[in-house]
C-alpha cells in the first residue's frame, strides 16, 4: 500500500500550511483518484478556519456548497474571511480554490462552550464493531479493491458496515445505513483535529444511502453522481480515534437529487455530530 494512504498522510493533509495570515495551502489525500474527495475539502476548510479563531471557541456548525470537482493532482488554496467575532460567537467564511477557481465555499460558526438543557435522539440498536469485517478486508476478499478510491480503502480509517452492500448487484433496501468508523490508530489533541476528522468521515455514506434506497450503484456508468451541499453540526466533543457509529437515513430522492441525514454516536450512545447532504443523482440519457 503506498505511503500516501496511511493515517500519517491523512493527518498531514488535514493540517493546512499557512501561506499568509488568512490563506492556506492544502495537499490531497488520494492524488491518483478521479476527483478530490469532498470530505477532505470540508475538513481542510474547517482546519483553516480553526487556525484563525481564539482557542476557547469551538466549532459547532459548518455549511458548504461544492461548486466544482476538485483535481486531486493540484494543491488547494484556502482563503479565510474573518466574518465576525462577537462576545461568545465567531464566524468564518472559507473559499477553497484551484487555479483561481472556487471548488467549495464554506461558512463556519464557533462558540465559547456553554451549558444548558439537554436532549438527544437515541442511538439505534445495532451490533458493535467487534466481529464485523472491515470494508478494506471485504473488498480485498471480493477482489475489487481500488486503492485510489476515496475513504474506505486505505489504512488510515477502520470502517465496518453493519449490513454491507453488494454494489455490483444493487437492489432497493431499507432507507437506513449504519457503519462504525474510527482512525486506525491514536491521533493527537491539536485544536480542531477531532472535528476535522469527523468532517472528513461525514461525507462517506450520505450519497450511498440515497443510491441504495433506489437500488442504484456508483459503479455503473449511467449515473452522474456528486455532492451538492453539506451541513454539519458538532453537538458535543468526541474523538475520531474511538469508535463512532454513523447512522445515515435517506430523506428523499427525486428531481435528480438525493437528500440524506447522518448522525454520529459514541459506543455509549452519545449523539456527537449531525449532518445533512444533498447530492446529484442524475440518470444519464
Amino acid at each position: 500500500m503506498p505511503e500516501r494512504q496511511t493515517l500519517e498522510h491523512l493527518l498531514s493533509t488535514l493540517q493546512p500550511k499557512r501561506r499568509e495570515s488568512l490563506q492556506f495551502i492544502c495537499e490531497n489525500t488520494h492524488p491518483d483518484g478521479f476527483r478530490v474527495y469532498g470530505g477532505q475539502v470540508l475538513a481542510q476548510a474547517l482546519a483553516a478556519a480553526v487556525a484563525t479563531v481564539p482557542e476557547d471557541r469551538k466549532v459547532h456548525s459548518q455549511h458548504a456548497y461544492f461548486l466544482r470537482p476538485g483535481n486531486p493532482r493540484e494543491p488547494i488554496t484556502m482563503d479565510v474571511e474573518e466574518s465576525r467575532d462577537g462576545g461568545t460567537f465567531s464566524s468564518r467564511r472559507v473559499v477553497a480554490s484551484q487555479k483561481g477557481k472556487p471548488i467549495l465555499v464554506s461558512s463556519l460558526s464557533f462558540q465559547v462552550p456553554e451549558f444548558g438543557d439537554s436532549y438527544e435522539a437515541e442511538m439505534p440498536q445495532v451490533p458493535g464493531p467487534e466481529g464485523l469485517e472491515t470494508e478494506r478486508d471485504r473488498e480485498i476478499a471480493e477482489g475489487w479493491l481500488n486503492p485510489d478510491f476515496m475513504i474506505v480503502t486505505g489504512t488510515d480509517l477502520d470502517v465496518r458496515v453493519v449490513e454491507p452492500i453488494d454494489w455490483a448487484n444493487p437492489s432497493p433496501r431499507d432507507t437506513q445505513f449504519q457503519a462504525w468508523m474510527r482512525t486506525t490508530g491514536p491521533v493527537g489533541n491539536e485544536t480542531g483535529l477531532q472535528e476535522a476528522l469527523i468532517a472528513y468521515m461525514s461525507d462517506a455514506f450520505l450519497v450511498d444511502v440515497a443510491l441504495i434506497t433506489c437500488g442504484k450503484s456508483f459503479m455503473g456508468d449511467d449515473m452522474q453522481i456528486a455532492s451538492l451541499d453539506h451541513a454539519l453540526w458538532f453537538n458535543q466533543p468526541a474523538r475520531a480515534d474511538e469508535w463512532l457509529l454513523f447512522v445515515a437515513d435517506a430523506e428523499r430522492v427525486g428531481g435528480g437529487r438525493g437528500l440524506a441525514r447522518g448522525r454520529f454516536y459514541t459506543e455509549d450512545g452519545r449523539l456527537v455530530a449531525t449532518c445533512m447532504q444533498e447530492s446529484l443523482l442524475r440518470k444519464l440519457q
